[in-house]
């Protein structure tokens, strides 16, 4: 049930053209842990805790750390890519509606910070 989750996850962020990494590696059914280019990782992490979603920048192990992922670093991500990266894990009590409105926030936020970016430019 939770790869199922994954993996719908996994297909709504091509949408965004995010990067997943270890797709096509044996896995946790649970965790997704992608990157979409241009995307400070805290920021994003920022923006999607205040629209009630609970992710991570960066490995479990460093979650405490602003550095960048060491696993991804070994997998030869470059630091600025794998300071972008982001975790999500999903539980026993996750749905798939859950995923929807996940999705939706992070296609919100992105939008969001592509505007203001544009503004700034």
């Amino acid at each position: 049930r939770l790869s199922a989750l994954r993996d719908r996850l996994e297909r709504g962020l091509a949408g965004q053209a995010a990067v997943v990494f270890g797709r096509e590696a044996p896995r946790l059914p649970n965790t997704v842990f992608f990157v979409i280019g241009g995307f400070d990782g805290e920021t994003l992490v920022a923006h999607l805790d205040r629209a009630g979603f609970a992710v991570a920048s960066g490995s479990a192990c460093s979650s405490a750390s602003p550095e960048p992922s060491r696993t991804l670093l070994a997998m030869g991500v470059d630091a600025a890519t794998a300071k972008g990266a982001l975790r999500v894990s999903l539980g026993r009590g996750n749905t798939e509606e859950d995923v929807l409105r996940f999705l939706q926030a992070l296609d919100e936020t992105v939008r969001k910070l592509k505007g203001l970016a544009a503004v700034a430019a």
